[in-house]
């Protein structure tokens, strides 16, 4: 008995060391496959890394540059003297497989931003004595991990010499999670900021709050850091801007979403966004609820990355974005991506814009689709015509389109009549005219009139225009009949 005890007080303490020393191992090799994956942005430089791993425990330092080439350009072309911003996190990362507590997993990370000089006296006077980002991230022994981060609320003055551009700053804080499996392939996200205010001397004030976001997104394909399929999504409870002064229209949105849906089918996958908000007040009036939607749909998503990883090498080179000859050079590689991804025969729409008015609603929505374009098509023009499918719909109060169309007839009126002519006489007679008009495009099929609403419905396809069903001829529009 004394000798198993011995055994297994020396085999359990060693298990343990070469566990940990094993997982500190692969949460290294995770490490060091996330920053190979940041060298492939190009607006972001590694510019040092510091990895020191020891039995239980490691510590990573790394210093990140932000568009540090693009700064240096401007400033060699005769702009204005100002440095690249660099940050620096450290993580100190503890090997599991006990993390403290009741929890076990692979390892756990602390990370904080390291500051020096007017950059720590600047966040300090902000955040006082606390840090003002804290990362907690998690490694499971599956792989991948979770991620928690937090920034703490403030109150703070802006400093400013001149008293009429004082500015108050109130900001709740801000936290979110972030679970993602190996090498970022999937992650889901979510989070929240309460509350943003913002007063200037003059009585201005800008208020956001109840911000929350989440996501599910796929990375498309492994050599590609930054596009992904998947969802987000963005909600406001509130947004206002008010300022006493007049310069600006009182402003109020609430319930606000901006979300972003890229699903995958086969080789194509489509975009498809969604913006709303159930009150929109400008100066009083509101014009919600108020939605826009836009998609592309049917692009090649091999097609689509090459185009994209292109545009963002482009614009995060200083050679090229100062350079309007290379500029001129760059964009004409692009065009063989973008005619690549035509004839895969995408389709464009605005599927949904609309808005209230104080007459009544009003809507649009679009669609063009483009079959299987090739370059010889753009040296053929009436050939590029035969391959468009568009198509559109156009609704709107016909209150709205009366005082429009009449305030229109009326200056021809006066116009003609000169201005000493009587206002109601003028009026009656701007009515009559639109009232005239209004039947001839009813009669002649070209607008739909129900409800208090005047739709047009038109589309274009094989070189044929229709409107609402009905072949359209634009030599009649308007024509009274006979």
């Amino acid at each position: 008995m004394k000798k198993a005890a011995l055994i297994a007080a020396i085999a359990l303490p060693a298990a343990y060391a070469g566990s940990a020393w094993y997982l500190g191992q692969r949460i290294e090799t995770s490490l060091n496959d996330q920053a190979k994956q940041v060298e492939g942005i190009p607006s972001i430089k590694v510019v040092k890394r510091d990895y020191q791993r020891g039995l239980f425990s490691s510590t990573e330092t790394v210093t990140f540059e932000l568009m540090g080439d693009v700064t240096r350009a401007m400033q060699q072309a005769g702009g204005p003297a100002m440095e690249a911003v660099k940050i620096t996190v450290r993580s100190d990362i503890r090997h599991g497989p006990w993390l403290g507590g009741a929890e076990f997993d692979a390892g756990v990370a602390h990370a904080e931003l390291v500051l020096e000089g007017e950059a720590k006296e600047w966040v300090k006077k902000v955040f006082g004595d606390r840090k003002p980002i804290e990362v907690r991230t998690v490694y499971h022994f599956a792989g991948g991990g979770r991620s928690d981060f937090s920034s703490p609320g403030f109150t703070f003055d802006l400093p400013v010499s001149d008293p009429s551009d004082a500015l108050h700053v109130v900001w709740d804080g801000i936290t979110a999670r972030v679970d993602f499996e190996e090498g970022m392939a999937r992650y889901t996200m979510q989070g929240s900021a309460p509350k943003m205010d913002m007063t200037d001397a003059k009585g201005g004030r800008i208020v956001m709050q109840g911000l929350a976001f989440s996501g599910d997104q796929t990375r498309l394909f492994a050599d590609d850091p930054l596009l992904y399929t998947g969802t987000q999504r963005f909600t406001l409870d509130s947004f206002g801007i008010h300022d006493p002064s007049g310069t600006l229209p009182p402003v109020e949105l609430a319930k606000v979403v901006y979300e972003v849906d890229i699903p995958k089918q086969g080789d194509f996958i489509d975009l498809i966004a969604r913006i709303g908000s159930e009150k929109l007040t400008v100066a009083g009036a509101n014009y919600g609820p108020a939605h826009y939607d836009f998609s592309f749909r049917h692009l090649h998503a091999q097609t689509a990355s090459r185009m994209y990883r292109s545009f963002v090498a482009m614009s995060s080179d200083p050679q090229t974005m100062l350079n309007p000859a290379a500029m001129q050079a760059q964009m004409g590689q692009l065009m063989g991506p973008a005619l690549e991804l035509l004839g895969h025969a995408p389709v464009i729409a605005i599927d949904r814009l609309a808005f209230s008015t104080p007459q009544g609603p009003a809507s649009l929505s679009a669609q063009v689709a483009l079959a299987g374009i090739t370059p010889d098509d753009l040296s053929n023009p009436l050939g590029l015509l035969a391959k468009l499918d568009a198509s559109g719909e156009l609704s709107l109060p016909e209150v709205l389109v009366r005082e429009t169309v009449s305030g229109r007839n009326q200056g021809q009126i006066y116009a003609s009549y000169g201005e000493e002519a009587d206002p109601q006489e003028v009026a009656a007679m701007a009515n009559a005219m639109f009232d005239q008009q209004l039947t001839t495009f009813v009669d002649q099929g070209l607008v739909s009139r129900a409800n208090g609403q005047l739709t047009v419905k038109a589309a274009f396809s094989k070189g044929q225009i229709t409107v609402n069903g009905q072949p359209f001829n634009p030599a009649t529009m308007g024509a009274v009949p006979q």
